[in-house]
């Protein structure tokens, strides 16, 4: 037999499921959201859609145009994956000891340092805004 607090909370179920299900619901299918659009900071060379970072390291700034918050998915480079520090709830970040990716508001921010080696550094860096993704390709070239 139900009694009066249990309909109660069967009620607070049905409509806390209710209200979830509708929230849950989006006007954009999935696949449908605006591609990101990303303005450089300053002068910046391309070559075939990748930007062209100096042996002599530098830093690179954009900004994003239609997203607010974006923050750093992965990065990847010669097969080696780079991840935000997550365990610190940190998703603004990746760093290694060549290069340093961070995002602020609607910024993202590329530091490259010096290429000592002999070889050119390429750099896939992935940001997201939630279902959406943009990829930034870079290519330090090698010190001669």
């Amino acid at each position: 037999m139900e009694t009066k607090t249990m309909k109660i909370w069967r009620n607070i179920l049905v409509m806390t499921v209710a209200v979830l299900s509708f929230n849950s619901c989006s006007d954009d299918p999935d696949g449908k959201w605006d591609p990101m659009v990303w303005k450089a900071e300053g002068p910046v060379q391309m070559t075939d859609g990748v930007y062209d970072v100096s042996a002599n390291g530098t830093v690179l700034a954009f900004s994003c145009q239609n997203y607010s918050f974006p923050w750093v998915e992965h990065a990847e480079s010669n097969g080696e994956y780079y991840y935000p520090p997550r365990e610190a709830n940190d998703y603004h970040t990746i760093s290694a000891d060549w290069f340093k990716a961070e995002t602020n508001e609607n910024k993202l921010k590329v530091v490259f340092e010096a290429n000592e080696t002999k070889k050119e550094r390429p750099l896939q860096l992935t940001v997201t805004a939630g279902d959406i993704f943009y990829t930034f390709k870079f290519k330090q070239v090698a010190n001669k």
